[in-house]
């Protein structure tokens, strides 16, 4: 009965808390990944494309994406809505989680613990630990909302499996192990690839808790074959044949895959310490700023962290008879973040990634206190002391989730607290700086960019001058010539994401002569100039044929149709967005070469969905092009250059 009071009231807390922040904003990725929902909801796409376009993920995640378009039918295609959804799949996972303690917990039969009252105590510090709330509250986030949910319960589908095979019920295990558990796996995966760590977590929990059976090894092992050695072979088999499916993504980062592999070490740890010691300020996802480890003393915390991590491992693994809960907890934690913190080329820090593993940290604390001496276990005031610290630690956990959550009521308010706790963030600067400019303080704005300018890091030197060619194009004064020039000048053999989002801000600003002494064709050159430096990446990589086609576009608006079709030429299609194929299209028009721009024209056009107005009004613009084709290329030589 206690237990059940716990959980209640850690749900109902929990509920009240994150109620202030579910209206907050969208972030980061939101926009791209539910517009299709919105346009769903509003009748502009149809729900095939909505639930089976994104191309996040390898396996499109369809069943989030169900999840939002379910959201917007029963709300509408608001942050809130998702918000809320987001909220109760929170409420659900911790219900999971308390399971999942309650079944494993009896397990180390020497613990002196009520099971469910400290289960209940543990699901409800999860619940409301301020670590989650950058999950909750980032609406694209219950992609790792629904994985960690579908992961839970394929665990304890394992679990009731194991249980029939140990009591001799081989029949009702095999409908759990090979019925139950692939079912939920696959549903996992379908919501973020992350749900493949959930067959290693399985073993996890089979070598911590289980002794075999006569009967056991022969059914386990078709099991853990089937579902985790010949995915490995598989998933190895992958990498080796074709590495780019899963590394590509290491040409728009500034560290490759052993530095990541070193940076992981250190993150690890920050997570533990985070989850130990939650520090509000540091807290959010404006957390760019954490350092890459380029080698094992550089920095030297480095290898203090590989050293700390193969240490708790040893002394887990010795210690797995006397404390199975501290093995299970320790690689639980480690094996949940087998995906998303060790090879795939993905930014180096961030707390989402904690949502399922977190759960470990709760088996390694009960482990923790198992070590302690029997007499102290046994003791009541023990059992007291116990119970009253959790509660105690929850409703500061509670309160400091408060604080959070108001925070992610606004965007003016993350941000600021990620200036705050991590000033080297330059996609908090940015944020920043968007905001100021959104209300019309461009000084404000050139104040914040201008220590940039001064970074020892090329690329944000890069961005700042940048953005502040676009600041002083907005103010309409204040552009100095030589900012474009230095940008160049620090140009870096591979882009990112950050030089993308700064020249398509500089693409929209710079138009009719806002700019002064910097002409369109100047700033086209430049945004050239910046592509061309790129010889570490191929074409095809998004940052670089995104400046091409900024590029493209501003010399098409200023009838520079010859420089427009070199640059359009050279990102790859058909795979192109609509607008860059529209381009093209019109440059081959504008260049005399009409038959090749009819073929693309009708090659557009099957591509394009009727209900796409953006697509019907860019295939409308290109075909009246190619119809005027003529006049266009009369035009076309009044405005080139001798």
């Amino acid at each position: 009965m206690q237990a059940r009071w716990i959980m209640f009231i850690a749900l109902l807390a929990t509920a009240l808390i994150y109620s202030i922040g579910l209206d907050g904003p969208y972030l980061f990725d939101d926009a791209f990944n539910l517009t299709p929902v919105r346009l769903w909801a509003a009748g502009r796409l149809g729900w095939e494309e909505t639930a089976f376009g994104n191309v996040s993920g390898v396996l499109g995640r369809p069943v989030s994406m169900a999840s939002f378009m379910l959201s917007a039918a029963i709300g509408g295609a608001t942050p809130l809505d998702f918000k809320v959804g987001n909220l109760v799949i929170h409420l659900a996972c911790a219900g999971l989680i308390y399971q999942l303690l309650r079944q494993l917990l009896p397990k180390d039969e020497r613990l002196s613990l009520n099971t469910a009252l400290a289960a209940s105590l543990l699901a409800a510090l999860w619940l409301l630990h301020p670590l989650h709330v950058s999950t909750v509250l980032y609406a694209v986030q219950r992609m790792a909302q629904l994985s960690t949910l579908f992961v839970l319960a394929s665990l304890l589908a394992y679990l009731r499996g194991r249980a029939m095979l140990s009591a001799g019920s081989h029949a009702k295990a095999a409908v759990w192990l090979f019925g139950g558990f692939p079912l939920l796996w696959l549903l996992g995966l379908l919501s973020k690839e992350n749900a493949a760590i959930a067959p290693a977590l399985c073993l996890v929990l089979e070598i911590a808790y289980f002794r075999r059976e006569p009967a056991s090894p022969r059914i386990l092992g078709i099991f853990y074959f089937l579902i985790l050695a010949l995915p490995m072979a598989l998933a190895a088999g992958v990498l080796t044949m074709k590495p780019g499916i899963v590394l590509a993504g290491y040409a728009i980062r500034d560290f490759d895959m052993l530095e990541r592999l070193l940076s992981q070490s250190r993150a690890l740890l920050a997570y533990i310490g985070m989850m130990a010691v939650p520090r509000g300020e540091e807290m959010g996802v404006f957390t760019d700023d954490f350092a890459t480890s380029t080698g094992l003393l550089t920095p030297p915390s480095t290898l203090i962290a590989l050293l700390t991590i193969a240490l708790i491992s040893i002394v887990a693994i010795a210690l797995r008879r006397r404390s199975p809960h501290l093995f299970a907890g320790w690689f639980f934690f480690l094996v949940a973040h087998g995906v998303e913190s060790t090879i795939l080329p993905l930014e180096l820090y961030f707390e989402h990634r904690n949502y399922l593993p977190s759960t470990g940290l709760l088996l390694m604390l009960v482990g923790l206190i198992s070590l302690l001496p029997t007499d102290i276990r046994t003791a009541k005031s023990y059992r007291y002391s116990l119970t009253i610290g959790a509660i105690v630690v929850a409703v500061v956990f509670a309160s400091m989730t408060w604080h959070q959550a108001k925070i992610w009521k606004s965007k003016d308010a993350i941000v600021d607290q990620a200036l705050r706790g991590h000033p080297g963030s330059v996609r908090a600067v940015q944020a920043k700086v968007v905001a100021a400019i959104n209300r019309r303080r461009y000084g404000e704005a050139m104040d914040l960019l201008a220590p940039m300018t001064k970074s020892t890091q090329p690329r944000t030197r890069v961005m700042a001058y940048l953005d502040m060619i676009s600041t002083s194009c907005l103010r309409g004064s204040g552009t100095d010539a030589t900012w474009l020039n230095q940008a160049v000048a620090d140009a870096r053999t591979r882009l990112t994401i950050g030089e993308m989002q700064s020249v398509g801000l500089l693409m929209q600003v710079s138009r009719d002569g806002r700019c002064g002494v910097l002409s369109e064709e100047h700033i086209a050159n430049a945004i050239v100039a910046l592509a061309d430096a790129a010889t570490d990446q191929s074409a095809d990589i998004l940052p670089k044929w995104q400046l091409r086609y900024a590029a493209a576009s501003i010399y098409a608006r200023i009838g520079l149709w010859p420089q427009a079709l070199t640059q359009v030429q050279l990102v790859p299609r058909p795979q192109a967005p609509a607008e860059v194929n529209g381009l093209f299209i019109q440059a081959l028009a504008y260049n005399k070469r009409r038959p090749e721009a009819e073929l693309e024209l009708r090659a557009l056009s099957l591509t394009v969905d009727a209900r796409d107005r953006q697509g019907q009004a860019i295939l409308k613009a290109a075909g009246e092009t190619v119809s005027n084709s003529e006049l266009n290329a009369s035009s076309s030589q009044d405005n080139e250059k001798p």
